[in-house]
This record gives C-alpha cells, sequence and structure tokens, in this order.
C-alpha cells in the first residue's frame, strides 16, 4: 500500500471518528428534565419546540444567538414558538409588547429590535407607556399600541403563556421544552450552543417515535 494511500485512510478514519464524537447522547436528568405529565402544543402534527423568555434577562439575550443560528436551519418536524410568561408583575409589559408584535406580524423583528434596544443600547423599557413610545418606531400610534396592549386578544396570550409556565413547572428562563415532554434548562445545559444541541436531540428522538 502506498504512502498516499495510507495517509488517505488515515485522514478518513480520523474524519469518521469526529464526526462520530460530535453526535454527542444527551443525558436524562443530567442534561435535560422529562416531564413526568407532558403538556398540550398548539400542533399536534409537528414537534414543537417553545422557547420561554423574558425580554429584560440577559441571559435570554445571550442564548439568541444560538436560537438564530438553529432558526436558519431547524430539524425536520420541528416548529419553534416563542412564549415570554408574566412570571411576576415586571415582566408583564414585556409580555404584552410580544403579543402586540404578534398581532402586528412583526414579532421576529421587534424581537431581535426589542433585545438590542436593552441590552445593547441600555433604553429604559420597563412600562407599557415606554414601550407604547419605543413601538412607534414600526409603524404604530402611542394610542393604537395602548389599544392593543389591552385587547382581548393580547391578554389571552399573556394569560395562556402563564398558565404554561405553570403547566411546566418553569422557576426562571430561558427555558426550552421539548413537544410538551422535555424540558430544557441553560443551567444544566452548560451553553447556548449546547441547549440548542440537545433541543435537537430531543426532536430527533420525537420524530424517531412518532414518525413526524
Amino acid at each position: 500500500m502506498t504512502t498516499y494511500l495510507m495517509r488517505g485512510l488515515m485522514l478518513l478514519v480520523l474524519a469518521l471518528f469526529s464526526g462520530a464524537s460530535l453526535a454527542e447522547e444527551f443525558i436524562e436528568g443530567t442534561d435535560y428534565v422529562k416531564l413526568e405529565q407532558p403538556g398540550p402544543t398548539d400542533d399536534a402534527s409537528t414537534i414543537e419546540v417553545r422557547a420561554f423568555f423574558w425580554f429584560g434577562c440577559p441571559h435570554c439575550f445571550t442564548l439568541e444567538a444560538s436560537i438564530e443560528k438553529w432558526l436558519a436551519n431547524p430539524p425536520p418536524g420541528a416548529k419553534f414558538v416563542r412564549t415570554p410568561p408574566a412570571l411576576n408583575d415586571s415582566w408583564a409589559p414585556h409580555s404584552h409588547a410580544y403579543y402586540v408584535a404578534e398581532a402586528m406580524g412583526k414579532s421576529q423583528e421587534v424581537t431581535v429590535a426589542l433585545f438590542d434596544a436593552i441590552h445593547v443600547k441600555h433604553e429604559s423599557l420597563r412600562s407599557e407607556d415606554d414601550l407604547a413610545r419605543w413601538f412607534t418606531r414600526f409603524g404604530i400610534s402611542e394610542e393604537e399600541f395602548h389599544k392593543m396592549y389591552n385587547s382581548f386578544t393580547v391578554r389571552t396570550q399573556v394569560r395562556k403563556g402563564k398558565t404554561l409556565a405553570g403547566a411546566y413547572r418553569l422557576t426562571g428562563v430561558p427555558c426550552i421544552v421539548v413537544n410538551g415532554k422535555y424540558k430544557v434548562e441553560l443551567q444544566k445545559a452548560k451553553s447556548p450552543a449546547r441547549m440548542m444541541e440537545i433541543v435537537t436531540f430531543l426532536v430527533a428522538r420525537e420524530r424517531a417515535a412518532s414518525g413526524k
């Protein structure tokens, strides 16, 4: 066997070994939590990936880059959903604001901009009035924002988010729930990138189990 051929085979073996090492087998209880009682999902025909967050949370802001990278090439069958639960009164204005943006059809645009405004530009956007003034950059008047903020649709979504957070026994954010069955938290995942790797792993597990 020639030296070049042997070298080529060695490189191939190393490449295969490296690829295999990247396919980490994540451990229940160590890397993620399997819920005793599965929660509801919006669409049973998909594998729901529900990200719970708060715009004021620095860890949620840090996670966004990994989420955006994941969303650029999501695993087959996965449906990503954002949920900003009002776990306390101070979180409620941001929760309402997200659903106003969703009603406007600008949830992604507003999500990026609001995280940037709070964590990069350090703008004070804590109250309904603060947010009403800030939202005018998206072509909505303060009056219309207040109307949407207090609408039945938005209030219903805010209540739903808080109810889901209670059902999954959330104590903080960020947290991602996969298909209503598995809870992935940053503390267990150790890093934002690894958190999304665990999510992908669980989506693949659900797809294999359900054929979705």
